[in-house]
């Protein structure tokens, strides 16, 4: 890469997982035999666990080595070598130009399937949502056989969740492209000496820097240099340079926009383009300075310095002018063990020995080990009588590794009348529970609550996985009475779940005041399906900070006996 041509980041191996995952899904939608699309869907599953650096995928491409990975077969090397080398795949562009227009689009909204879809476009003759749209609000889709008036208003609803995420990313997607984008600019605007010397300073600002969930465009701060004609020229320069690489990229994964400033105003500008608009308001017009720096500028304030993923209620405002922000969030590494995390037993892809092992290397106090229950059989739950075996092995390797404890749990399905799928004789053996939905999404908001309170009054429960059941720009959330749901969660001891999954990251942290208010405990959980999902923890802890969470309240912020206190009641 020259040093004038920005990074495109489209060589990832979470964007060549992406690939294979789309592939499984095309091949399902094709009809193709199942044993093909499992190998897509093992391989995908397969990157994301080794987690390949952009440097040795390319270089595996050009050797031709990739099939050295288990579950990486002749076939998907080659259509991952393509990818690698030119971004594109001519294999998934002749699968979606073989299905029947319209299908891949149409089975994007929640909840539509490829059988429903097939027969709109068939018996209705549409091809695009728009006009898919305009049936469902001419009640056309009533005539056909297998819908009704409530699956013609679920897709509607469908499509205007469509129309509300579409260009945007997850956090996940963009953290990296952000960051090598930010390191080019610094590069770019620093080639050349400019008067006064020292280096131009290049900064994140707006949602990627307050590190939004999800994100809609990228936002950068560039210092201007002194002088009457340099700032006008660095903006044509860069102007000029992005306008180049814009025009040969194969992908640009959000719209970037360019903001500047001179050295005197540089902190002040960083920080107002950052700021979210409550936090903005909250600090109430603060008056321009020539701090050097955010931490000067907020001293300047007479508030405590607040980290740019806090800024979003204005209530972190209040506390930093108190001195209290920094004493009542979590650290950045302040989670001692995790909760929540999935083994080969289940639908995991590393042994629990792995994971345990992991766990250690990321030099944790403890892991929970929760398998999925037996209720869930797309997931390979366990059945009661699989559960002595696992239990065993959690002991045997509890005596092998001393240092690290373990807990052994189950994520327990919560069935439709609130009930767990396992008796309380059972229940009563792990270490904890973790109660989850699963299914039936589709039930009404008030019956959805009673499903979940009574889980939640279940004398084994302990933990509420993913409260919502959101997919972050895939799937909303079902309906709950969130106010019943919390003030149970409190009075009853539950830990509400931060799934830190970048899918998920569920509870939204917007709750967060709230659980506040009213003590409700929670946990940072990766829900991690692999070694590599065990770090994902950092997203949920960005959340838990942007939520203003109260570190004494995040279980597993606390040692090993005090969660054992609390596991016990």
């Amino acid at each position: 890469m020259s040093k004038n041509q920005p990074p495109t980041t489209l060589l990832t191996h979470e964007n060549c997982a992406e690939l294979l995952s789309e592939m499984e899904n095309l091949l399902t939608l094709k009809g193709e035999n199942a044993f093909k699309i499992r190998a897509f869907a093992k391989a995908a599953d397969r990157l994301r666990s080794l987690a390949p650096a952009p440097e040795e995928l390319k270089a595996r491409a050009e050797q031709g080595t990739l099939t050295e990975w288990e579950g990486i077969g002749k076939g998907i090397s080659a259509t991952l070598t393509e990818y690698i080398k030119t971004g594109k795949s001519s294999e998934r562009d002749t699968l979606q130009e073989s299905l029947p227009k319209g299908l891949l689009e149409f089975t994007r909204i929640p909840g539509l399937g490829p059988k429903k879809a097939l027969a709109i476009i068939e018996e209705l003759e549409i091809h695009t949502l728009g006009e898919l749209e305009y049936a469902c609000r001419e009640n056309r889709l009533l005539n056909l056989k297998g819908f009704g008036e409530k699956a013609q208003a679920k897709i509607l609803e469908g499509i205007r969740f469509l129309h509300s995420t579409s260009g945007q990313k997850r956090l996940d997607q963009v953290l990296e492209y952000s960051r090598d984008l930010r390191n080019w600019l610094e590069k770019a605007v620093n080639r050349e000496r400019h008067p006064g010397g020292g280096k131009l300073r290049v900064s994140e600002v707006g949602e990627i820097r307050r590190r939004a969930e999800t994100l809609s465009k990228l936002e950068y701060l560039i210092e201007t240099p002194l002088g009457e004609k340099s700032p006008r020229a660095l903006k044509a320069q860069v102007d000029e340079e992005w306008k180049r690489y814009t025009a040969q990229a194969s992908e640009v994964i959000l719209p970037v926009e360019f903001h500047y400033a001179p050295l005197n105003e540089f902190s002040y500008e960083q920080a107002r383009l950052t700021a979210s608009e409550p936090h903005w308001s909250a600090l109430n017009s603060p008056p321009k300075t020539d701090a050097v720096s955010e931490e000067e500028l907020y001293r300047s304030w007479r508030l405590e310095w607040v980290p740019p993923e806090c800024r979003e209620t204005g209530l972190e405002v209040e506390l930093a002018r108190g001195q209290l922000l920094e004493k009542t969030l979590i650290a950045p590494d302040g989670v001692r063990g995790v909760f929540h995390n999935h083994t080969t037993r289940s639908d995991g892809a590393a042994t629990l020995e792995e994971m345990v092992l992991e766990a250690k290397r990321l030099g944790y106090s403890y892991i929970g080990i929760s398998d999925h229950s037996q209720s869930a059989f797309y997931a390979q739950g366990l059945k009661e009588d699989s559960l002595l075996a696992q239990e065993k092995e959690v002991r045997t390797l509890q005596d092998q590794h001393p240092e690290i404890r373990i807990f052994w749990g189950i994520e327990s399905d919560i069935l439709a009348d609130g009930s767990l799928d396992y008796p309380s004789k059972v229940l009563k053996r792990f270490d904890f529970v973790i109660a989850s939905i699963h299914s039936r999404f589709g039930m009404d908001r008030d019956a959805m609550t009673d499903r979940m309170i009574k889980a939640i009054q279940n004398p084994a429960t302990r933990f509420i996985g993913h409260l919502t059941g959101r997919i972050l720009l895939g799937r909303k959330g079902y309906e709950l009475d969130m106010e019943k749901i919390l003030k149970e969660a409190a009075a009853h001891d539950v830990a509400i779940e931060l799934n830190a999954h970048p899918s998920r990251l569920d509870i939204d942290w917007r709750f967060g005041p709230r659980m506040r208010e009213l003590g409700v405990k929670t946990s940072i959980n990766p829900d991690a399906h692999d070694l590599e999902g065990l770090q994902d923890v950092r997203y949920g802890i960005l959340m838990a900070r942007k939520g203003l969470l109260s570190a004494n309240n995040i279980v597993n912020a606390w040692g090993v006996q005090e969660v054992e206190n609390w596991l016990r009641r």
